[in-house]
């Protein structure tokens, strides 16, 4: 089925379980948001930061793991976050207070960054014609693990009293994880051959070929940067007074300080090949293009995954397990519909699909932001299961296609992409803690359609020297 070889469905399934186990280890708090608050005393302001904390890390760590696994090889990289993700969750489990609480979830979104390691080990066994279906089920069944998590894990706490039941079932999660390190290093070896093929730097530096190119990697470094320097402002009273004003405004300058070295060494790095003839153009524009894509498909989706078994058990008087059941509706169909994306792009044109993908996104957001207590449950669950197969769709017709820019940075591209759904989700996640869940479902329709206006910039892709460009 699908031309693939007898090791490539091992590694692809060994590699998908493993990115399934860190996201339902990084989603492990979602569906006891309310819980955790009634047992440990927390406001809603407080489980909003905890949310935001959850996707922080994420950022800067899909970069530097960009940098891991192109140095270790994706087998080593992915058995080790796996065992970090079980001590974390162990911890998690066992917090007795807000700033445990808050340490851990910030120590997870690390475990986020996990995606970029089955990105390069898919991009190595797989050939680009079978890119997109192989990395759309890579990242559609891994990403059910945010779906998995909100509906079995409340399920497993039901069998324990309230104050632990949460603690026991985070608590498996991490021992899932810490079984499955071992398996994944016993049985899932790297590609012969491949540990060069994909070079990353780890200050998150991408090989341009124009000066415009560089002038544009420089700025778009700004948005990483600033995201974390919005995080700090959010820790610092903005409403919580978590850390002082003295160290908020120090770690601002130490990370306006880390831009500035970025940009030196994103110059330094670039402008003594642009000095040499280069054989190999491409332009830089596209993976700005689609990673502005990705914000939105993924980015929105680990926002609105976060917050939606809360909604829903707020909206509509629900129970914790039936609005987590029913809160895993967003997310569920990644089984089908991130590799129905890849698919669906490799077959039928690549832009098109975006275009199609992206403007569905829009529609279904702004009719979620219409939605209230006056909706019929099965509406709202029908309207944002469509909403949901359109990002996870766009999920994997944005990665069919970022392999196909320029394969030797392939790893870091993935890892620019990957650093900016996280860019998006804490975005989304601060913006949730001003304002109502109706604006801020209308914010993201409005944010898809400029992506929409955007993928007309979107250059046309092909798989191979010989295939027709697919528009």
């Amino acid at each position: 089925m699908l031309g693939f070889s007898k090791t490539q469905w091992n590694t692809l399934h060994l590699t998908w379980v493993a990115f399934f186990l860190t996201f339902v280890a990084w989603f492990n708090m979602a569906p006891f948001n309310t819980t955790i608050m009634h047992t440990l005393g927390l406001s809603s302001t407080e489980i909003n930061i905890l949310m935001i904390c959850n996707v922080a890390l994420t950022i800067p760590a899909r970069i530097i793991i960009g940098f891991w696994v192109d140095k270790y090889g994706p087998q080593k990289v992915f058995s080790r976050l796996l065992v970090f993700a079980a001590l974390v969750c162990f911890a998690f489990s066992l917090a007795q207070d807000f700033e445990t609480l808050l340490i851990t979830r910030l120590l997870m979104g690390v475990v986020g960054g996990g995606f970029v390691v089955g990105i390069k080990m898919i991009a190595e066994w797989f050939p680009p014609q079978k890119m997109g279906t192989a990395q759309g089920i890579y990242a559609g069944w891994g990403n059910f693990g945010s779906a998995f998590a909100a509906f079995s894990l409340p399920m497993i706490a039901l069998l324990f009293p309230e104050e632990s039941g949460w603690r026991v079932a985070t608590g498996l999660s991490g021992l899932s994880c810490l079984v499955w390190a071992w398996i994944y290093y016993r049985f899932c070896p790297d590609a012969p051959g491949k540990g060069g093929d994909f070079l990353v730097d780890l200050h998150g530096v991408i090989e341009v070929t124009s000066y415009r190119d560089l002038i544009m990697q420089i700025l778009f470094l700004l948005p990483v940067y600033g995201t974390l320097a919005l995080f700090i402002w959010k820790l610092s009273g903005k409403p919580l007074s978590l850390i002082p004003d003295f160290i908020s405004v120090a770690l601002i300058l130490a990370i306006a300080g880390l831009f500035i070295l970025n940009a030196l060494r994103c110059w330094q790095a670039n402008v003594r090949r642009l000095q040499q003839p280069i054989q190999d153009h491409y332009p830089y524009s596209q993976i700005v293009i689609l990673s502005l894509v990705y914000t939105l498909t993924f980015g929105s989706e680990l926002a609105v995954i976060s917050m939606f078994p809360q909604y829903l058990e707020n909206t509509f008087a629900l129970t914790v397990q039936v609005a987590g059941a029913l809160g895993s509706s967003f997310a569920i169909m990644n089984l089908v519909t991130r590799p129905a994306g890849g698919w669906i792009s490799d077959h039928f044109g690549r832009r098109r699909t975006l275009f199609i993908l992206i403007l569905g996104a829009s529609i279904c957001y702004w009719g979620m932001g219409e939605m209230d207590n006056s909706w019929s449950l099965v509406s709202t669950i029908l309207l944002s299961v469509t909403c949901s197969i359109f990002l996870q769709s766009g999920n994997g017709a944005c990665f069919a296609v970022i392999p196909l820019i320029s394969k030797p940075l392939t790893g870091k591209m993935a890892g620019l992409a990957g650093a900016y759904g996280s860019v998006g989700s804490v975005f989304f996640l601060t913006l949730l803690s001003f304002v109502t869940p109706q604006t801020f479902f209308k914010v993201l329709a409005g944010y898809a359609f400029l992506v929409f206006l955007c993928l007309f910039f979107l250059k046309p892709f092909r798989a191979t020297p010989d295939e027709k460009e697919k528009l």
